[in-house]
């Protein structure tokens, strides 16, 4: 496939690495942001990107950079926003892409996400799924299980000083789980694979584990005892309590083996990756 201009939404959040991946691979990057005179907007810019300043809140400035665009490539803002106002954002996208007519829209969501589950942050991207289907926009849903980078989300800090290794669900109980990088790749195949992808719904995951598991092999690697904290009694996050009564359901293996040509990496793998300073020790 030759080069494709691609308007990547959220270029400066989570999923910042996209850009680099994209340029490498010959692709020109349109990276979106409501500042484009960030520190991560320059960042972007000496690596080769073309900086263009949209805001998830403003149809017209979404439509106009998706009007440059092959292929628009997208993802949530519950976490940052709220499911509120992730809905509304992800529907200006779609609203965008349809009227700038661009030839394939990928929206990330999340694993589970076909259905309601009572999760709000999870039903904002089931309503949005739904929509997406329903616009005619030409489109691929990429949706990944749970993050392994949560574990170094800012709320697990203090459990993390401590020595020990926080988990969304108790310590028995196996959760699927996809580093971002793996993420990035299966995204960056969808755009090359335009006419096989399109129209279909891929439910993505690396790895199931316990944390329990988990903690073991970090002990591993660090050379010392790391135990599990499991979650705080009362909890009344939903995510977690979901993910403890039901959790995400992908095959795996069926995946896997459908996918040869993409590196799908262990939580082992991504232990050896990570900066374990947190726990008092860098790893090995």
């Amino acid at each position: 496939m030759g080069q494709l201009t691609v308007l990547f939404c959220g270029a400066t959040g989570r999923l910042a690495a996209l850009t680099p991946i994209l340029l490498d691979r010959g692709h020109r990057v349109l990276a979106a942001t409501r500042e484009p005179g960030s520190a991560r907007a320059q960042q972007l810019r000496e690596r080769g990107a073309q900086i263009v300043r949209v805001d998830f809140d403003e149809v017209a400035s979404l439509t106009a950079a998706a009007g440059q665009a092959d292929t628009v490539v997208a993802a949530g803002t519950a976490h940052a926003a709220g499911p509120v106002n992730d809905l509304r954002h992800g529907r200006n996208v779609v609203d965008a892409a349809r009227a700038a007519g661009v030839g394939q829209l990928i929206y990330l969501t999340v694993a589970s996400a076909d259905r309601a589950t009572g999760v709000p942050i999870m039903d904002s991207k089931h309503a949005l799924e739904r929509d997406l289907r329903d616009s005619g926009v030409p489109h691929t849903i990429i949706s990944p299980v749970y993050f392994m980078e949560n574990l170094w989300n800012p709320w697990n800090a203090p459990v993390l000083a401590t020595g020990r290794l926080p988990s969304p669900v108790s310590r028995f109980k196996p959760l699927q789980q996809i580093p971002i990088q793996d993420v990035l790749a299966f995204t960056a195949h969808v755009l090359e694979s335009r006419d096989a992808m399109l129209g279909k719904r891929i439910e993505i995951a690396s790895d199931e584990i316990t944390a329990q598991q988990s903690a073991e092999i970090v002990s591993r690697l660090l050379g010392r005892r790391i135990p599990v904290a499991d979650p705080a009694a009362g909890s009344t996050n939903p995510l977690f309590a979901w993910l403890e009564r039901i959790g995400t359901n992908v095959e795996i293996a069926s995946l896997h083996r459908h996918y040869p040509e993409l590196k799908w990496h262990t939580f082992a793998d991504w232990t050896k990756t990570q900066d374990w300073s947190p726990l008092g020790a860098r790893s090995r």
